[in-house]
């Protein structure tokens, strides 16, 4: 029983050190012990939250995030995030009332649409400099202090159980990247509260038993049509069968779930709105 990135032809162009999503989901998956946490000015507690990033503003421009750009301070000498397309992880200095982030480690994906990496390199060069911190509720402003700013708002993690999880992100032999442009859309995974999962391949579509068990899902035979495909969509039902067919671990932040199978490839997938 269940219980319970994107493409683009334009790089962010920052000084930062490269990982694979498969490296840093290694790196996030040890001390992500919750700490009790700082407090930003207001008294909200901002560690162990995971913060959706809603906008920036910059010289008085004030520019909507993209819905998978997030932060979250995993204690207060470690912050983790996306953004916007881009996975990043570094060490950071959290106290009451501010936040300075050293370098980051990043994936490299190339990103789909300018917008995307534009907001990429806004944020990244926003958050790279030393941040007042105001929480309020659930709204958290970060302020430079030339006065451009960053506001998120905390977000629950979704539900492995029930929720449409579309794949945006493939990765394979330490490399990881944007499912291609031609086969967006063509792959989802849903679990269900019996302890199923029915998944769209990319071509195909399928259905297996799920077993979950701590952080880790188990996945039985998968029992699926058999259309001949072609192209980017049978480039990604060959990633995507590679890893249903394993023991998986799996981890959930806010609206993005991550499979990793133990010889690295994994996917990388996105709550459906």
């Amino acid at each position: 029983m269940l219980t319970t990135l994107r493409t683009s032809r334009t790089r962010a162009l920052i000084s930062t050190a490269v990982l694979p999503l498969a490296a840093l989901a290694t790196v996030t998956a040890c001390g992500d012990e919750k700490a009790p946490g700082s407090k930003a000015a207001g008294g909200a507690p901002i560690t162990g939250v995971h913060w959706s990033v809603r906008s920036a503003t910059v010289d008085g421009k004030t520019t909507k995030a993209p819905g998978s750009a997030y932060l979250e301070f995993v204690s207060d000498e470690r912050v983790r995030g996306n953004y916007g397309c881009n996975h990043f992880d570094a060490d950071a200095e959290v106290t009451g009332d501010s936040v300075d982030l050293g370098k980051a480690k990043r994936t490299m994906m190339l990103c789909e649409g300018k917008d995307v990496a534009a907001f990429e390199k806004t944020l990244a060069r926003t958050l790279a400099e030393k941040n007042t911190v105001e929480a309020k509720g659930d709204d958290l402003t970060l302020t430079r202090e030339n006065g451009d700013t960053v506001t998120l708002a905390k977000q629950r993690d979704a539900k492995l159980v029930g929720t449409e999880w579309n794949v945006t992100s493939l990765s394979a032999d330490d490399t990881t990247s944007s499912v291609p442009k031609a086969a967006q859309g063509r792959a989802r995974l849903v679990f269900d509260k019996d302890g199923h999962v029915s998944a769209r391949l990319g071509c195909n579509s399928g259905r297996a038993k799920a077993t979950v068990k701590g952080d880790d899902i188990t996945f039985g035979p998968l029992s699926s049509t058999r259309m001949g495909c072609i192209g980017e969509a049978a480039k990604l039902e060959r990633t995507m069968l590679d890893v249903l067919k394993k023991k998986v671990s799996y981890e959930i932040q806010g609206d993005s779930l991550t499979l990793k199978a133990p010889g690295g490839n994994g996917i990388g997938l996105a709550a459906a709105e």
